[in-house]
This record gives C-alpha cells, structure tokens and sequence, in this order.
C-alpha cells in the first residue's frame, strides 16, 4: 500500500473540502494536481475523507503492537543468566531447564539478547615442554645456518593425509526433511579402505 505524506493528506482533504461532498469533483481535482500515476486511487481517497470526518485527523492509525507473552522481562532476564553461566548448552536443553517454548527461547537470544552460535575451532594441543622443543629446534637451524649459507635448502619439509575410500557421512550436517522419519542407515564397514597420501619437497 502506498504512503501518502502529510502534506499530500492535507492537499486532498482541502480540494474536497472545496469541492463539498461531491466527489466526483474531488476526484477531478486532485487528478489534476496529482496526475493519474501519484493520485490516491477513490477507495483510499475515501477513507482519508471518512477518518478526517470522523476523527479529526488525517494520518493513519499505527497498527497495534503484538505483545508477546513469552517475552517478559522476568523470561529474557532468566535466559540472560542462564546463557552466563553456562553458554555452551543447547537451546533445546535451555528451554526445557527454564520451561520456556523453543521458539520463545530462539526468539529471545537472538532478537533480545542479540547473542549468535559459535563453532569450537580445534587446534593442535601444545605442551608447555613444546614451546622449549621449538625454541630449541630454531636455534638450532639458525646456528646451522650461520656454518653453512646453504642449510635450509637441505631441509625436508613432508606431511601425509588420509582419504577414505568409501566415501564418509557427516550425520552432524547431513539432514532429511519430512512428515515422517525415513529411517535412512548408512552401513560402513567394520575396517574402511582407505588410502594414505605421502608427500615431501625441498629447496632443489
């Protein structure tokens, strides 16, 4: 629906109020000062007219606010404590610890709390004996180095991977929606094949 300013409201209201109640003539005029494309169509034109009559206003009423009863203040403050004390549980375990429906809980941490789901990121775990090994390692490439200019070109650098032959299922990311639950299963066998990818290079 369009949006007509209150300047526009105030325009229409007066070529009516100068045309009286014919509104065939009112019609005519604000065509003219419109055009065919701007000009309200007649319906709206009417119930500009009816609401100034009535109320004494020309500015449409605001729709009325939804109140959700879900989101209370006592609610949002109790999943906000909730969430800071332990930001790793589930939002389906979290609404069934505060009885509050999923939706509402969805609702609220999002649209309340403005909070977003993170993923864990996994690193390599280090040691503190780790940090001495590596200091130690490039000392001693440094050193080495400072003997001969040509030491690091001697340096093997290699890694390996593992692919799997048979192909692998993620049941985290894989989903199939439906009424029903298909019962889908994914036999894998006792031992997979799979296969190990060896691979080195150096300076020459």
């Amino acid at each position: 629906m369009k949006r007509h300013t209150k300047e526009q409201r105030i325009v229409i209201v007066k070529a009516h109020c100068k045309c009286g109640v014919s509104y065939k003539e009112t019609v005519r005029k604000i065509l003219g000062i419109f055009g065919r494309r701007n000009a309200p169509y007649q319906s709206t034109f009417k119930r500009m007219i009816k609401k100034f009559e009535e109320t004494g206003s020309i500015m449409s009423s605001k729709l009325p606010v939804r109140h959700r009863t879900g989101w209370s203040l006592g609610n949002i403050a109790e999943v906000s404590e909730s969430v800071a004390e332990s930001a790793g549980t589930s939002l389906r375990h979290r609404s069934e610890q505060l009885v509050v429906p999923r939706s509402t809980m969805q609702g609220i941490v999002t649209k309340e709390l403005h909070l977003h789901a993170y993923k864990i990121q996994l690193t390599q775990e280090l040691k503190p004996t780790d940090h001495v090994q590596r200091r130690e390692f490039v000392n001693w490439v440094l050193e080495n180095r400072n003997v001969n200019g040509n030491f690091s070109k001697k340096i093997i650098f290699s890694d390996e991977a593992h692919f799997q032959l048979d192909g692998y299922v993620n049941t985290q990311n894989c989903r199939i929606w439906g009424a029903e639950n298909p019962r889908v299963i994914h036999e894998e066998p006792m031992h997979a094949q799979r296969a190990t990818v060896w691979c080195g290079f150096w300076a020459g």
